[in-house]
């Protein structure tokens, strides 16, 4: 990773540990939300906020972020009846980011992403202008949306934001035009001198650059004394991610049909009576049905001293008391079925169905 990385790791976690200022992505998403509801004014307030949190910015603006910045006020200049306006915003993003892709989750309108695209190849051909960035700058560092640049390096004509990371890696920032009514004092936006007898070392990149190749060699900027003044790019100001939050786990099967809050009044007393029923089902079986069957099978045994009427008695009693037995046991069954499965807190959705094969209950228990 280098000393480079190290420090400039470090530095990030010290930037992102002071609340100095919102970051401008928490006012981008005031401002998506506002748009979303055709909330001008709320639109118009946050976009503005986004505006001056980006010039207050600990860190070096992401060209991503000032874009979506653009594209946000196109959008809100097109719903305000600016077509002008919003073109012109819109041409500002692309000069920030030519390869900003169009949110199509924020606005579905094709004609207007149709000029998008068509504007892209516009700014490709567009002109540019000097930043006026000094030669000796010390161990600051200035930037142009995101990017760095240096002396007699030249951006897209329009709204810039320049910034400069100053040499103890705090980083400033100021939005201009670059013409003569608009100059930038790059160090002087630094809030001490900068030593301008301080020259970085600016290593040519070699064909295994971002490689941990382990090879050896020494590191090229080993003796860059901007190193020591943690000159090093500082991360990129981003919001931190709000945790989400996790869905309760629903109820499982047995917790959903049986458990204490699927219990109503009514549920309760049918499924009792159901049980209630299917007890003395049981108890019938046992009490009289099996006894008369006994019976039964006594008189088939002994066909000498029982008549014939007296077995056809025998055998209608066993009938009619087992009959009597297994109605009052289905009874109960399809009561307790009936309060455990139609009778849960939660509504259920039955519809009865008759088709040519028959008839029956369709919908989810």
């Amino acid at each position: 990773m280098g000393r480079r990385g190290v420090l400039g790791s470090a530095l990030g976690a010290l930037l992102l540990a002071g609340p100095a200022y919102a970051f401008p992505q928490d006012h981008l998403k005031l401002a998506r939300a506002a748009l979303e509801s055709k909330d001008e004014a709320a639109a118009v307030d946050a976009l503005d906020a986004a505006e001056d949190a980006f010039e207050d910015a600990d860190g070096v603006a992401p060209s991503e972020v000032l874009a979506t910045f653009w594209i946000y006020r196109g959008l809100l200049a097109q719903q305000r009846g600016s077509t002008t306006d919003a073109m012109d915003a819109f041409r500002e993003a692309l000069v920030v980011d030519i390869r900003h892709k169009w949110d199509t989750e924020l606005s579905a309108d094709r004609e207007l992403r149709k000029v998008f695209e068509a504007l892209r190849g516009e700014v490709e051909g567009r002109e540019s202008i000097g930043t006026s960035v000094p030669e000796a700058t010390g161990c600051a560092v200035a930037y142009v949306d995101g990017n760095r640049v240096r002396s007699g390096d030249s951006v897209g004509i329009g709204r810039r934001l320049a910034q400069v990371q100053c040499p103890h890696g705090d980083v400033h920032g100021t939005w201009t035009s670059f013409t003569e009514d608009e100059t930038v004092d790059w160090l002087g936006m630094c809030p001490y001198p900068v030593d301008l007898s301080i020259s970085p070392v600016d290593a040519e990149p070699s064909e295994f650059e971002g490689l941990d190749v382990g090879f050896g060699a020494e590191d090229v900027t080993a003796d860059d004394p901007c190193i020591d003044l943690l000159a090093t790019p500082p991360p990129v100001v981003v919001a931190p991610e709000e945790p989400e939050e996790s869905l309760p786990a629903g109820p499982g099967f047995l917790e959903q049909h049986l458990g204490k809050d699927s219990w109503t009044t009514k549920r309760a007393v049918t499924v009792g009576a159901g049980g209630a029923l299917i007890t003395t089902g049981i108890v019938l079986h046992y009490a009289v049905v099996v006894p008369a069957y006994d019976m039964v099978e006594w008189g088939r045994r002994n066909t000498v001293a029982v008549t014939r009427y007296q077995a056809d008695v025998l055998t209608e009693r066993f009938q009619t008391r087992r009959a009597i037995a297994y109605s009052v046991t289905a009874a109960g069954v399809l009561t307790t079925a009936a309060g455990l499965v139609f009778m849960r807190a939660k509504p259920v959705s039955i519809q009865p169905v008759v088709t040519p094969f028959g008839a029956g209950l369709s919908g989810r228990f």
